[in-house]
């Protein structure tokens, strides 16, 4: 075929992948804007039905990118049935999601949106199932070539980066235009992209045309995967020789303040996991061209056999939290990536050790851990091993067998993390009738199952001292004075009301000062309280006799000099200088900002 035929089929073939990619984008804009709108009040279908609603929405946000980064790569019919089969795996995820329940951290409109850790898992693994299936489509066999794996990767990633970064720049044009119009009054154009019916196309669209133009030019894709690459695999001589010193140090020094951070885990984790990302870098494909530096070489294997002890250390600072407090929702997500770093810990010390030539055994580990990954997140969100799940029947059990006492057993992660298992066990528990026990964690089961959201539980769960405890912690002035008897159980261990505590009533380290002051004007003597940071409140007797917190006191209360002078009795009452506003018979009152403890 000339040259001339060849690049006009070309070009013919580009503008219809442009074409297939708008329609794509208008789809999918359609489909967000009718999901979205029917979850406004009052709600519409799918949002009446939570499993519907969800998965229809992961749906339609995931698959049509896997469509636009397939379209131009591989013919119609196989995209489709990977769009399908990515379809029904998001939708199944989705529909678990909604189905498991859980309770939001703070009450807002009854609408189950996706989980946010169901969003960056189905995000990632999608990546990673569409490398490896769209590489399996042009080569058409199963196991595709590495270099196929890691130039799709790559590529995919790149276009993803610089398409985000183009709809943000987009956005920021549209903003900067509204801005402009602003300036002489026109508000039409800031009205018109704030329109959702115009958000969702040109997001969309935006997206979709970022895609077409990196996929049209590859030179501008291997070029900035170059560049980053060779810059990130220079931080690996440096992060392997700061690793080799730290483990180096282990043998001579105590592991005790490595546990005391209660990070560990997470800090050893965080090191693997870039260990394993810099040794990527400087693998790449594994070219002859990737293995001349000697320093870059003798880092990989270096880095390779540091991941073991880190994954060691990792995995052995995780079992002895988990034999400490048992199983929590997060505490089985890092025993997840711990197999999966291990995974490549082992595979990458076998490569380094054993490889025929320069690491190359990575290859296989890499293809492995790729599977890996899209198993543990299909086991993870799936009814398969959900964490809440196997977080609620861990501490049941332990609290059922002595291991952990009603005092000190986490109410509120069954409550917010347990989903429905964890309701049904609280339920189970506020029937409890039976046990040494069965009191206490009635009673504590019925007030979890009470709590609103999760800041309030936050509050009860540190469990309110009793009077003489808080005694302790409280300065009764003028000197002589005591709290009435009431006052404690009325005023300081009342359920949470929305508006705050003192902290010596939640804390056993803070002290705070309780004054009895006049108001006068005819009023009943009150009491001032003030904690040891900001927070001040008015407590009087009601008709019944029972203390109530009837105010909230602005000021700055960890000026030294202010809280001597409070316990002195230095106070004398002022006119408010501000009057109160009256706005639809409901008053606001203006209120003066504290004033700083120095000069300004």
């Amino acid at each position: 075929m000339p040259d001339h035929a060849w690049a006009s089929e070309a070009a013919a073939g580009a503008r219809r992948v442009l074409v297939l990619r708008v329609l794509t984008a208008l789809c999918q804009a359609a489909a967000l804007y009718l999901i979205t709108a029917a979850a406004r009040m009052p709600l519409s279908w799918p949002a009446t039905h939570p499993a519907a609603f969800v998965a229809l929405l992961l749906v339609s946000c995931f698959v049509p990118l896997l469509i636009l980064f397939g379209l131009g790569q591989v013919r119609p019919r196989p995209l489709l049935l990977w769009a399908c089969a990515a379809a029904v795996a998001a939708a199944g995820l989705g529909v678990h999601d909604a189905l498991r329940g859980r309770v939001p951290d703070f009450h807002g409109p009854e609408v189950s949106w996706p989980s946010f850790p169901l969003w960056i898992a189905l995000a990632a693994s999608l990546f990673v199932a569409h490398v490896l299936v769209i590489d399996s489509i042009i080569e058409r066999r199963l196991v595709s070539s590495y270099p196929r794996h890691f130039d799709t990767s790559w590529k995919v990633a790149v276009q993803s980066g610089l398409a985000i970064a183009f709809v943000g720049v987009f956005w920021g044009v549209l903003e900067l235009g509204a801005g402009l119009f602003k300036l002489v009054d026109v508000d039409f154009f800031r009205r018109l992209i704030g329109r959702r019916w115009f958000v969702f196309p040109a997001t969309t669209l935006a997206l979709a045309v970022a895609i077409h133009a990196t996929d049209v030019q590859p030179a501008l894709i291997r070029g900035a995967r170059s560049m980053a690459l060779a810059l990130f695999s220079w931080l690996l001589p440096l992060l392997a020789a700061i690793l080799l010193g730290f483990l180096a140090s282990l043998p001579f020094i105590s592991l005790a303040p490595l546990w005391k951070t209660h990070f560990a885990t997470l800090l050893l984790l965080t090191a693997a996991i870039l260990l394993v990302i810099l040794i990527n870098s400087c693998y790449q494909d594994g070219a002859a061209e990737q293995t001349r530096s000697r320093i870059k070489r003798g880092a990989v294997r270096v880095a390779a056999i540091e991941l073991l002890p880190l994954v060691g250390l990792a995995a052995y600072a995780l079992w002895l939290r988990i034999g400490q407090y048992g199983l929590t929702v997060e505490r089985i997500q890092a025993a997840a990536v711990i197999v999966l770093v291990a995974c490549y810990a082992a595979g990458y010390a076998t490569a380094s050790l054993r490889s025929p030539a320069w690491m190359q055994r990575m290859e296989v580990t890499n293809r492995i851990a790729a599977w890996l990954f899209i198993a543990v997140v299909l086991t993870l969100f799936s009814p398969l091993a959900d964490p809440a799940r196997l977080m609620v029947a861990d501490q049941v059990a332990r609290l059922r067998s002595g291991a952990v006492s009603a005092d000190t057993f986490d109410f509120g992660a069954l409550k917010f993390d347990g989903a429905r298992w964890g309701a049904a066990a609280l339920e189970q528990m506020a029937r409890a009738t039976e046990g040494a026990q069965a009191a206490p964690v009635a009673d504590r089961a019925r007030r979890a199952l009470a709590l609103q959201n999760r800041y309030e539980w936050n509050q009860a769960a540190l469990q309110s001292p009793t009077a003489d405890a808080l005694a302790q912690r409280i300065v009764v002035r003028p000197a002589g004075r005591a709290l009435p008897p009431t006052f404690v159980n009325d005023a300081l261990m009342a359920p949470y009301s929305g508006a705050g505590r003192p902290n010596c009533t939640v804390q056993a380290g803070p002290v705070c000062i309780a004054r009895f002051v006049d108001l006068g004007q005819g009023r009943a003597e009150a009491i001032v309280f003030i904690d040891a940071f900001s927070n001040g409140f008015l407590f009087e007797s009601g008709p019944d006799g029972r203390w109530l917190k009837s105010a909230l006191l602005q000021g700055n209360y960890r000026c030294a000099e202010m809280r001597s002078q409070f316990e002195e009795g230095q106070i004398r009452l002022q006119p408010h200088p501000w009057p109160d506003l009256l706005v639809g018979g409901r008053s606001i009152e203006i209120q003066s900002f504290p004033a700083p403890c120095g000069p300004p």
